[in-house]
């Protein structure tokens, strides 16, 4: 029998989800079932969990609290929230709270994100567009930005790869200008970490700065991802500045508007952290457009 990548405890009042979420990956990872805070606190007592994903409107205590408790007297397991509910209502709580991953239950229910999520965060494998794509995943372009004037270069030929299987959604060109611009004027910054380069001026990237952008697809959706080599965003920054958007200035206030519009204009948005190293920025939209509407937090830091 082949070794299980590790262990992972779901909480959830509904004995339906916890047995179709069980069923879906118990071959990977041993999995653990709680129908309330208090039998998670059970389990956890006496057996290593890896990764605890929780309801958010538990009876008693909710999720929001369970995860603070994990976080607390067992830091080095990982955690996940999982809602029915529009996810931008808890995006305060979120921030307040400093919970980054909040799964949605879409319908029809998306098994291919929830493996995947789990496997990542699991592994930290959180870094690279393959991650979040299907076994049929295939690259179709990489380009490298050096320069500003770069920027439209590469935008219009992210158009026009994708434009090869699919109608680009609208927004997705606004989408591109808005990463790619964030990761050439705000990534580098110098010794005392202040940008380096004014926005909107004409900028040539040191090598060491150049970003790189992938475009890839599998059967169901396409994937973009820009890559800097900064990593001087944080969770907290990205979650503060979603949640000024959803209940401050919106679109009228710029920072911030790029992580903001990305996330309300794409089907999946995912940001990967890796302090002082790199920041990954990856949007995702499904070709059948079988998921509209449901928008998850997927924000990584390792």
């Amino acid at each position: 029998m082949a070794k299980k990548l590790g262990s992972v405890l779901i909480v959830d009042d509904e004995a339906i989800i916890r047995q179709m979420l069980r069923m879906e990956i118990e071959n990977t990872y041993d999995v653990y079932l709680a129908e309330d805070a208090q039998a998670a606190f059970d389990i956890l007592a006496t057996t290593p969990i890896d990764l605890v994903i929780s309801d958010i409107n538990l009876p008693g205590l909710k999720g929001f609290d369970l995860v603070k408790f994990v976080r607390k007297e067992y830091p080095k397991t990982k955690t996940a929230l999982i809602t029915a509910y529009n996810v931008n209502d808890y995006i305060r709580m979120a921030r307040d709270n400093d919970i980054s991953n909040i799964i949605s239950k879409s319908t029809p229910f998306n098994f291919d994100e929830f493996n995947s999520v789990v496997k990542n965060l699991v592994t930290e494998q959180i870094f690279g567009l393959e991650n979040y794509m299907l076994p049929d995943y295939e690259v179709v372009a990489e380009f490298d930005v050096k320069s500003s004037a770069d920027m439209p270069i590469v935008e219009n030929e992210i158009l026009k790869a994708i434009s090869q299987f699919c109608d680009a959604e609208p927004f997705v060109n606004l989408l591109l200008e808005e990463l790619i611009s964030n990761a050439v004027y705000h990534a580098p910054v110098d010794e005392d970490g202040k940008e380096k380069y004014p926005k909107y001026s004409n900028v040539v990237l040191q090598d060491s700065e150049t970003v790189k952008i992938l475009v890839g697809r599998d059967s169901e959706k396409y994937g973009v991802s820009v890559l800097d080599t900064s990593g001087k965003l944080t969770k907290q920054q990205v979650l503060f500045r979603i949640d000024r958007h959803i209940n401050g200035e919106g679109l009228l206030d710029e920072n911030g508007r790029g992580l903001h519009m990305t996330r309300i204009y794409s089907d999946r948005f995912i940001i990967n952290i890796r302090r002082n190293v790199s920041t990954e920025a990856i949007f995702i939209n499904y070709i059948d457009k079988k998921y509209k509407g449901f928008k998850p937090l997927y924000i990584n830091e390792i």
